[in-house]
This record gives structure tokens, C-alpha cells and sequence, in this order.
């Protein structure tokens, strides 16, 4: 359940932060790449379990970014669970395209390593290690043949979405080891205050967002998540970008059950192109 909750966690937390994309362009061109730089702070029963750190630099045209996950706190001398991303690909007219995708998953001892290449929305070749069994890879490739994008890629694509609501989405996911389904609902308006956690303050979007897995894991595995799918609760704030001339969404909150125990991520560190999110917020908290 903590690699499920990584993925969704990455791929909207970091994502998260990745960029959704807001309202329409203005008429100023952009002249150069926005960096996004955010620490995510994952706590459950009071008590910090993880952080999570992600960074993007984009413009009109391309992407590259990389996400890390590790545990912090007490947490850490009970949870062995590393991961890290890195993502780079094209923005076109009607959205994003991966090129390459990497991933390494350290957990309990356990290691993995991911690597995907893509043509369109479609993987060209995977490496893995460990491999999987044949009818395993056989799903994977059925499922991913459908049209994915990889984990980093599927949260810059709403940056480039012409919708004002970054929650009217969908998202087919590989990472090379799983094919994953986000889906996105909108619940309601909303706005951050001083009494709230992390450094955003201003307006925001509540959403409901529901993990799907549809290929690469045990079969057991996969019959509880079908059966119970979780669902998080995520908050989207629009930030203005000066490279791409329009607003942006970052991910400034989530929340969930890990192992059935309530949690709450809290976005810690925010800073575009080395400022803070906007003029009521600050850089970072400790």
C-alpha cells in the first residue's frame, strides 16, 4: 500500500506540483524555461512518515523533470521505501509526449529498475530488472499498447490542458513494472488560509482523485484494489507562469489512508523560477 500511495502521491503530488495547466494564454510570448522546485511532506498520525521531492523545468516546447521519495523522521527506522523518477519529453498542441522515462524502487531489501522508451503514446522498449513473467509482460504490453503516458509525463500534460478544471481528467500510466489509471473529479472551490498547513495561501481546487491498476501486479493484489480502489483527496492552486504565459495548477495538498491510517501531505517548499508561488505565500516551512 505505500508503493500504491507513492504513485499517486508522485503522480499528482509531484506531480503535484507538476503544472496543470489553467485559463488561456496571454498575449506575452514566453522567453524562458520556468523551474519549479517543491518538498512535499507526507504525515500520518501526526507523526512525519515521508518527503517527497520533485522539481520541472518547462517551456512551450519540452519537459524534464524528476521526482525522489524517501522517509523521514521515525518513520525511518521502520519503512524502507526509496524511489526516484526522471522524465523528459515534448509539449505538442494537443498535449504532452513522453521520450524516456526512468524509475529505481528500493523496498525492503528489494530492488528495481525501470526504463521506458516512447513513440507517441506508445511504448517503443522497456528494460527491467528484476524481469517478469511472460504473461505478466504480455499484460503490461496489451494495456500500455492502448495509450499511456509515464508517470511525470501524465502531470505535465495537465499543464498543458486548455481546461480551466484540472480535475476533468483521466490518465493511463506506465512506469515500465505497472499500468495505472488516474481519475479525476472535481468537488469543489476552494481557499487556503493561515490556518491551513504548507506554504500556499490563496485560492484552490478540491478533487477527488481514484487509483485504478489495470496491469503488473500479483493478481491478489489486484482483486483488493479493484474491490476497494483508493481515493485521495487532492487540492490544485493556479499560479502564474511567466514561460508559458498562463497559469498553472500545482498540487499544494493530499490526502488519504495508508494501511488504513489516515494521512495528510502537506506541500512544505515551493518556489517558481526561485520565488514563492505567489505574494501571500512563503518558500518554504520547516
Amino acid at each position: 500500500m505505500f508503493r500504491t500511495a507513492s504513485n499517486a502521491l508522485i503522480a499528482t503530488a509531484i506531480a503535484a506540483s507538476a503544472l496543470v495547466s489553467g485559463l488561456t494564454a496571454t498575449g506575452n510570448s514566453a522567453l524562458a524555461a520556468d523551474r519549479l522546485e517543491t518538498r512535499y511532506d507526507l504525515y500520518t498520525r501526526g507523526i512525519r512518515a515521508f518527503a517527497l521531492s520533485y522539481s520541472a523545468e518547462i517551456d512551450q516546447n519540452s519537459f524534464n523533470s524528476k521526482a525522489k521519495l524517501r522517509p523521514r523522521g521515525l518513520a525511518s527506522l521502520f519503512v524502507d521505501l526509496k524511489m526516484d523518477m526522471t522524465s523528459s519529453g515534448a509539449i505538442v498542441k494537443d498535449g504532452t509526449r513522453s521520450n524516456s522515462f526512468a524509475m529505481s524502487v528500493e523496498e525492503k531489501g528489494r530492488k528495481g529498475k525501470y526504463a521506458v522508451n516512447f513513440i507517441g503514446l506508445k511504448p517503443s522498449d522497456t528494460s527491467r530488472s528484476p524481469e517478469v513473467k511472460p504473461n505478466t509482460r504480455a499484460k503490461l504490453e496489451e494495456e500500455a499498447a492502448k495509450g499511456v503516458r509515464d508517470t511525470l509525463a501524465s502531470i505535465m500534460d495537465m499543464a498543458v490542458t486548455s481546461a480551466a478544471n484540472p480535475c476533468d481528467a483521466s490518465y493511463r500510466i506506465y512506469n515500465g513494472k505497472e499500468v495505472f489509471q488516474l481519475d479525476l473529479a472535481k468537488i469543489k472551490d476552494n481557499t487556503f488560509g493561515d490556518k491551513d498547513g504548507g506554504v500556499y495561501r490563496g485560492p484552490a481546487i478540491m478533487c477527488s482523485m481514484t487509483y485504478s491498476t489495470l496491469a503488473g501486479l500479483s493478481a491478489k493484489t489486484q482483486a483488493k484494489y479493484r474491490k476497494n480502489p483508493p481515493v485521495f483527496t487532492v487540492w490544485f492552486a493556479p499560479v502564474q507562469s511567466p514561460a508559458l504565459g498562463r497559469k498553472m495548477n500545482v498540487l499544494v495538498g493530499v490526502t488519504g489512508k495508508l494501511k488504513g491510517k489516515d494521512f495528510v501531505a502537506y506541500l512544505n517548499q515551493a518556489t517558481l523560477s526561485g520565488k514563492p508561488l505567489n505574494a501571500q505565500s512563503i518558500a518554504s516551512r520547516n
